[in-house]
């Protein structure tokens, strides 16, 4: 009876230990979920964006900047028209300023004209198509805003 008393007490103590330890690893494997890695990844990314162009404008590469600039801007036009979608859980007055800001940017874009020679990657014709059209897009719906 002393050998099975002793079993049960070991067993019993071995699934709390091992319940304690599934706990400990499911707060951490919480804690890591919400850690704020991705957004120094993200802001280590930036750093090197802009010390890139730095580096380009201090060695005379204006164009080379100039379009990582357009690139970056590029990037940002998808990123914000991604988010924006066709939902209006952004609020009305955010989506106004959204497309205000892109009708913007199709203006300046229409009296500058660019283009890009230099050794830097291009944007592709599909990427470009987009841009354009969103471009368009947001031209229209701040005419129809009135704005």
């Amino acid at each position: 009876m002393k050998k099975l008393s002793i079993i049960l007490i070991i067993t019993v103590t071995a699934l709390f230990f091992i319940a304690l330890g599934w706990w400990f690893g499911r707060q951490q494997s919480l804690r890591t979920e919400d850690s704020p890695v991705p957004t120094l990844d993200n802001s280590i990314s930036e750093t090197m964006k802009h010390f890139s162009m730095f580096r380009q404008l201090d060695s005379g590469k204006i164009e080379d900047a100039k379009h990582m600039l357009k690139l970056r801007l590029d990037g940002d036009i998808l990123i914000v028209e991604s988010l924006l979608g066709d939902r209006d859980d952004n609020g009305l007055i955010a989506r106004e300023k959204v497309w205000k800001i892109l009708a913007m940017i199709a203006d300046y874009r229409e009296a500058h004209p660019y283009s890009y020679t230099g050794s830097i990657a291009k944007v592709d014709q599909e990427v470009d198509g987009k841009i354009a059209l969103i471009l368009r897009r947001a031209k229209q719906k701040n005419a129809v805003l009135g704005k």
